[in-house]
């Protein structure tokens, strides 16, 4: 038996008192070189499990013990947790939570950085994992710029160019493409079979059947530790909170057709070629037939009714040649869409699909009009986005969006007030407003009685996505989207999204979703594949998936039509057959599958779903039935150019621009003493001339010495322009008492002096002065440069009883904080936005403040958090515990 590596004694965690406790009297062993996955329904205790073991939670001292060589390291113990860390690599859970620098590389490279190694080893580390995690050619791309997959991805390459001994991941791949999924699933396999220890949390019951070992997590116990085989073949699963996917109904189908039939892998091909070699070997010894048993599989609801659309009344959703490009004009700039061209009908279910950053979130996002075409025009309800005499704040009302990661929808300090926050905004109050919100609760499966006055901070990643969905359903408005709102669900969270969507469509309302899950995709009405931004693809999944189907597009297949694909290669089923669900792969199989149809359509769609495929890989695709009456070259742009959150996407601080330059080249701390030479210039030198002269000097440098233009460097200003404007505003109409300059006009009471004008001009100099020159400095310098330039500078205070390394750590993550900030007030008015807040720009920043103190404390806690887990010295040193009661993250 190989080594013990970690062991988990008689475990029990509270998050507070009053509170059941995330786990119960827990023991467990782990030993090195092997592979188990952690599954249980959300809120079962599986993420406290990993905290606990890397120190983040603080468990009962002795009760977690992590073996290094023959020496016991206890993560009670804050000397012990450098030492556990530097052999337990962490994905935590929230990708955003572990993001620490301000570029994808150096972010990777935070962690091989703080363990002291070479130069080239670290280079080695980096390329390898943004290469396994296929970020290479975002390596120079800010992470808030990122879509919410890549993230992901940027979490996980952080964490693997650690190359610890042990490897735990909290749902470190439920918002990655398939194709990229596999990547990572394959990459855990070979540091298994090399020695690895891997430790995966996860929902997914195809993704643990690679494991060796799997443990079942219910209310906190344990209830089961087996092999994969053992756990499908459970009778409790159900009770655990699971919910078969459509692999394991097959499955279960398989072994009726074929009894005595098993598989030992979920991966369609290898269930197939092993059910074929079943059935093989029996005929020879004469135990089974290829013929199967007689059963009767009935449809899962894909063919037993018409699924009839309202096409009378055209589209509520239309794309007309859209093409959206982010921060257009900088250095930054990158195609959101590209020519997208379609129809939605009314009272449809309709799916997008596509590899991390295809664009399914931008095109959710132009529906809700919290983002406007570049290109092109976007129809909703028959209005344009563009036209200024469109109320975007009713549009939202009508069309509400569930955005991705559900701790940026939730800003209220309770759930029921956060659910509340839309109806509210749309004027509803009282017993009616009480109702709307119990009633959305109760279908996301949050008892109003059990969660209505729970701190949404308090909640489990699950629970958040519910408590997110509520929200947007309280709105009650005629078009709901969402975006991936199955990611990190358990099986009952997933079996609820479906049949919440079963009864929008039955209410009459149109439903647009996003989702990575091809399973999930199949039951949908129309599906949508996005590739590169262009929608290459849009009709009924039996299409898709069928006779549409390309292999560039980066996908996979639905488990079942992969099966059934090997199945009619061998002969156990007609050809040309697309079966979407089990019960219709084994009607097949039985003999009795005529009803399921090759690639038809069902009852409705052909209108809206005839698809023209484009060149292979070309993702041009042009829907027939689909395209509206547009010229052949895309709308100009008119009328209304931004929705608000242009204004956090300017923010121009922290950018940092990975050209190679004089500036870039020239030591950190003659930067920064530059920085503060030329900053005290701006500020208190006498105008005009040190001001006006600091300002023409940055421009200069930066156009000729650090490649950054001059539209780089006063992009900042831009977020600043009200406060700018309010206090010229001020100096303009209340003159100083001792101005005796020249009286240039009056307007009424005021009167506007020569004085006055050239005091504003000199402000504007000295802010344009001073944010050009920190933008220059932040473009040719990267944080991690200027943290470790701080704590040098620091160092010799260490002598003097000061405590350098903590002031080194507060700075280190003050700088860090910039840019996490602004990304954290654009995910809050996003929210607000999506869900009918919007009654003046004012308000908007007043109703943003609150929140996004509070979302400041939470990210200042993570990120001190994520920067411990990959050993930056100074936090390690320090705690590396937070909170003795952090937030449940299961």
């Amino acid at each position: 038996m190989n080594k013990l590596c970690i062991r988990v004694q008689n475990l029990s965690y509270f998050y507070d008192k009053a509170s059941p406790p995330a786990l119960r009297n827990l023991s467990v062993d782990f030993h090195t070189g092997t592979y188990t996955a952690i599954l249980g329904a959300n809120g079962s205790g599986k993420s406290t499990l990993l905290n606990c073991i890397n120190g983040l939670c603080v468990p009962s001292p002795g009760s977690v013990s992590v073996y290094d060589d023959d020496e016991i390291l206890d993560p009670a113990k804050g000397e012990d947790l450098e030492r556990i860390r530097r052999r337990v690599a962490s994905v935590m859970q929230n990708p955003e939570d572990q993001i620490v620098a301000a570029v994808v590389e150096e972010d990777v490279a935070f962690g091989p950085k703080n363990l002291g190694l070479p130069e080239d080893e670290i280079r080695r580390r980096l390329d390898r994992a943004l290469k396994i995690t296929g970020l290479e050619e975002l390596r120079n791309r800010a992470p808030r710029f990122l879509s919410g997959g890549e993230q992901q991805r940027l979490a996980l390459a952080g964490a693997l160019a650690m190359e610890s001994e042990v490897i735990a991941l909290d749902e470190a791949v439920s918002m990655i493409d398939p194709r990229g999924r596999e990547t990572v699933l394959d990459l855990l396999d070979t540091l298994s079979a090399l020695g690895k220890t891997i430790l995966h949390v996860t929902h997914s019951l195809r993704d643990a059947f690679r494991a060796s070992r799997c443990l079942v997590l219910y209310r906190g116990s344990l209830v089961f530790d087996g092999s994969p085989g053992d756990l499908a073949a459970s009778p409790s699963l159900e009770e655990w909170g699971f919910r078969l996917p459509e692999s394991l109904k097959a499955l279960r189908l398989f072994s009726k057709l074929y009894p005595g039939f098993s598989a030992s892998s979920l991966e369609p091909a290898e269930t197939v070629r092993s059910l074929i070699r079943f059935c093989s070997a029996g005929e020879e010894r004469g135990l089974v037939s290829t013929e199967p048993a007689a059963g009767n599989f009935p449809g899962s609801g894909k063919t037993d009714g018409p699924c009839s659309f309202d096409n009378g009344t055209g589209p509520v959703i239309q794309f007309d040649a859209v093409s959206h490009e982010y921060l257009r004009g900088t250095p930054f700039a990158a195609a959101g869409l590209s020519e997208c061209i379609c129809r939605i009908p009314r009272n449809a279910s309709v799916v997008l699909i596509g590899a991390s950053g295809s664009g399914k979130s931008t095109a959710l996002k132009h529906i809700n009009a919290l983002l406007l075409p570049t290109e092109g025009r976007v129809l909703v309800f028959g209005k344009d986005t563009l036209d200024r005499k469109t109320n975007l704040r009713n549009l939202r009302s009508k069309a509400a969006l569930a955005v991705q990661n559900p701790e940026s929808a939730l800003f209220e300090t309770y759930v029921a007030d956060d659910v509340a926050y839309g109806p509210r905004n749309a004027g509803l109050a009282g017993q009616d407003l009480s109702v709307r919100v119990r009633r959305a609760m109760a279908e996301t499966g949050l008892p109003y009685e059990q969660f209505a006055d729970r701190e949404t901070g308090a909640l489990s990643g699950g629970e958040k996505r519910r408590a997110a969905l509520a929200g947007v359903l309280a709105i009650d408005s005629e078009i709901l989207l969402l975006d991936e709102p199955a990611a990190a669900l358990d099986g009952q969270g997933r079996e609820m999204i479906l049949n919440l969507i079963k009864e929008l469509r039955r209410a009459g309302k149109t439903v647009v979703s996003s989702t990575h899950s091809m399973d999930m995709a199949v039951f949908f009405d129309l599906a949508g594949v996005m590739v590169k931004g262009r929608l290459a693809a849009f009709g009924p999944p039996r299409e898709i998936f069928g006779a549409s189907w390309q292999s560039s597009w980066g996908l996979d297949l639905p488990w079942i039509v992969a099966a059934a694909r090997t199945l009619a290669e061998a002969g156990m089923i007609p050809p040309g057959k697309v079966p979407l669900t089990a019960e219709e792969l084994a009607a097949l199989l039985s003999g009795s599958g005529d009803a399921v149809p090759a690639n038809g359509a069902c009852t409705g769609t052909e209108e809206y779903g005839k698809t023209i495929r484009g060149g292979p890989g070309t993702g041009t695709g042009r829907i027939e039935g689909l395209v509206s009456p547009v010229s052949g070259k895309p709308r100009p742009r008119r009328g209304r150019r931004k929705t608000g959150l242009e204004f956090f996407r300017n923010f121009g601080f922290g950018q940092y621009l990975n050209r190679p330059s004089l500036l870039q080249r020239l030591g950190t701390g003659k930067k920064i003493g530059l920085l503060f030479l030329l900053g005290i210039l701006a500020i208190a030198g006498p105008p005009p001339f040190f001001p006006l002269g600091v300002l023409i000097l940055v421009l200069a440098a930066g156009a000729l010495a650090g490649k950054a233009g001059p539209g780089h460097l006063l992009r900042g200003m831009i977020p600043a322009l009200p406060y700018i404007g309010l206090i010229f505003f001020i100096q303009l109409f209340f003159p100083r008492p001792q101005d005796t300059s020249r009286v240039l006009f009056t307007l009424g009471a005021f009167s506007f002096t020569a004085g006055s004008v050239l005091r504003i001009i000199f402000l504007f100099c000295r802010l344009g002065a001073l944010m050009a020159l920190l933008s220059l400095y932040t473009a040719v310098t990267t944080l991690e440069a200027s943290v470790n330039a701080v704590k040098r500078g620091l160092a010799p205070l260490s002598r003097l009883g000061i405590p350098a390394g903590d002031i080194a750590l507060a700075i280190g993550i003050a700088l860090r904080f910039i840019p996490a900030l602004t990304g954290e007030a654009e995910r809050i008015v996003t929210a607000q936005l999506s869900r009918g807040s919007g009654k003046g720009r004012i308000r908007t920043a007043m109703t943003m403040v609150v929140p996004l103190l509070l979302r400041a404390l939470e990210r200042s806690e993570t990120l001190a958090k994520a920067m411990t887990l990959r050993l930056y010295p100074a936090a390690s040193k320090k705690t590396g515990n937070g909170a003795r009661h952090p937030k449940r993250v299961d």
